[in-house]
């Protein structure tokens, strides 16, 4: 699996790119939700306020967005508060985890062996006969490998399973399940040098 290194001749330029976790959302506690989409919450647009706060006077770039709404809606926000962006493209590789049947449900109602099995088979299982964590893996990774190959300064929203993959990434290693997911609203943004024609992201990040 890729770390999210590439090489790239030495004279390439330095680039940064904003990761965001969509702002809250409502109805969520206990809830099992991945595609399925739940209403932003009261004063999500300041949590979109402070991203365009996070890439003031940085070059223009493109702006990346799940389909899901939840992401659109703050996507066309922070595209607002940004003008040297013209754009928002929507890409499905950024979509959260699909919980097939599990979609809707509160955690509690779910199956408890159905849960042990997921625990027993962490990347290969599909809870509700959705998406297994490894396919989330490769659809993330194909993602980011494109935006680093090519690098694109851009902002990118999107959801915490996602954004688990994209931060072990930028930390030059795999992902990880016990990885963790930025809480919902926050951004982080990452600034790319060249070290000796690799792209390599600078930890800590920029903030």
């Amino acid at each position: 699996m890729s770390t999210g290194s590439n090489e790239r001749p030495a004279t390439a330029s330095v680039f940064s790119i904003l990761l965001a976790r969509h702002p809250p959302v409502e109805g969520a506690d206990g809830l099992c939700y991945g595609r399925s989409d739940l209403p932003l919450a009261t004063g999500w647009h300041d949590h979109v306020a402070s991203w365009a706060a996070l890439w003031k006077g940085r070059e223009q770039g493109t702006l990346y967005t799940s389909p899901s709404t939840r992401c659109r809606r703050a996507a066309q926000a922070l595209l607002a508060s940004l003008p040297d962006f013209t754009s928002i493209t929507s890409d499905a590789r950024l979509l959260e985890m699909d919980f097939g049947s599990w979609e809707g449900r509160a955690w509690s109602k779910i199956d408890r062996g159905a849960l042990d099995e997921w625990a027993a088979d962490p990347l290969g299982y599909r809870p509700g006969g959705g998406e297994t964590v490894t396919s989330l893996i490769e659809r993330v990774t194909a993602f980011w490998e494109e935006r680093v190959e090519a690098a694109e300064p851009c902002c990118v929203i999107t959801h915490g399973g996602p954004l688990r993959v994209l931060l072990a990434f930028a930390e030059g290693r795999s992902f990880r399940m016990e990885d963790r997911a930025p809480a919902q609203g926050h951004a982080v943004l990452l600034h790319f040098f060249n070290n000796h024609g690799r792209f390599v992201a600078q930890i800590p990040p920029i903030r």
